[in-house]
Formats: C-alpha cells, structure tokens, sequence
C-alpha cells in the first residue's frame, strides 16, 4: 500500500493510513466476499522505470563532460578573442544541462520511493460484499472510486472513497490488471453500484 499524498479534490483525509488518522469506520479484516476477484502488485514497471531514471542520469553526466571538452576546446583555440557573448552562450548550455541533470536525479529518487512502497502480494481485493485495501469497505459504505494521474509519482492512482469521507489508494500503472478491468470488475460484483472514474485519466 503506498503512502498517502494530500487528498485528490474534495476528499476529506480521515482515518487514513500514514496520515496520522484514526482508523476509519467501516474498515475491518477481509471476508470471502471481498476477494473474488483479487487484484496483486505488479513491481515490474516500476523497477524498469527507475532503471532508465539511472541510466539517463548516466547519459547526462557523459553528455556535460563531452559539452565541456568541446567547450574546451573552442575556448583553447579562440582564446585571443574571447567575448561576453561565448562566456554567455557558455553558460546558459551548462545551465541547461546541470538543471536537466537535477531533474533526472529528482525523478530517479522519487522513482525509488515509488519501488520501496510496493510489496509483493494482493493490492487490491474486489468481491460480491466489497473492496480490500488493506483492510475491508463493504458495497454500501463505498461512497465512489476514481482513478487520477500520478504526475511526478509516475502511476496513476486508484483512489477509493468511503462514505465518511476516508479514502485509500493503489497505483493503477503497477498492478496486474488494467484500469479497465478493475472498472469491469467493480460493476459486475457491486451489481452495477459503483463504476472506477476513469475520466481524470484522459485529461
């Protein structure tokens, strides 16, 4: 289960995990009836997406290092007739490439974040009484569920809703089945009550 960012609109955080909340009312330990179609943890993804993080953070290293040597080497061979203007050029280039170094950096890091709040099992439970999200919300007391971009997180976000106002989430991107499919799910075990906002994806 990953940690708990701010709330997406007009969700209250109430008794979530992470946040420093009381448990929230209506969640308790799974019955059967949450698990008839389980949804697990697919780490893959996340891992490959770390991976290019690195290995970008390699390519912009060897990039500023060749800059540099080119830089070094018009400097050696114009050096009598140096001006503001290559100073300028200079170093706005090596601006943009330390600034895009940083950048990578931030999204390696977080890209680790993301891998060390995943864990290997059941992510989501779907069933004819309910949700699982760690613990279980029955039918009635699921308020909507919706499903909104990660931004800078990298995988979108299943978000859950009770109906007092506690949500709890999943990341869509890392799991073993589709948005589409947990949508499918949902309505065919909740008897068409509840659908998965897939809207906020599109935008």
């Amino acid at each position: 289960m990953s940690q708990q960012p701010a709330p997406p609109p007009g969700v209250q955080a109430v008794g979530v995990p992470g946040a420093g909340g009381a448990p929230a009312q209506g969640w308790s330990r799974p019955p059967r009836e949450a698990l008839d179609f389980p949804v697990f943890f697919d780490p893959e993804p996340a891992v490959a997406r770390y991976q290019q993080f690195r290995s970008a953070i390699k390519g912009r290293i060897f990039g500023i290092v060749l800059s540099l040597v080119i830089w070094g080497v018009i400097g050696w061979f114009n050096r009598d007739n140096l001006d503001t203007m290559f100073w300028t050029i200079f170093g706005i280039s090596l601006a943009i490439s330390i600034a895009l170094l940083v950048r990578t950096i931030v999204q390696s890091v977080l890209a680790k974040r993301a891998i060390g709040r995943l864990h290997e099992g059941l992510a989501l439970g779907i069933g004819r009484g309910g949700l699982y999200l760690d613990d279980y919300l029955a039918w009635e007391d699921v308020d909507h569920l919706v499903a909104v971009p990660g931004g800078s997180r990298g995988s979108g976000r299943l978000v859950v809703v009770a109906t007092n106002g506690a949500w709890r989430e999943v990341p869509v991107d890392w799991l073993s089945h589709t948005p589409s499919a947990v949508d499918n799910a949902v309505r065919a075990l909740s008897g068409d009550r509840h659908h998965v906002d897939l809207r906020p994806l599109d935008n």
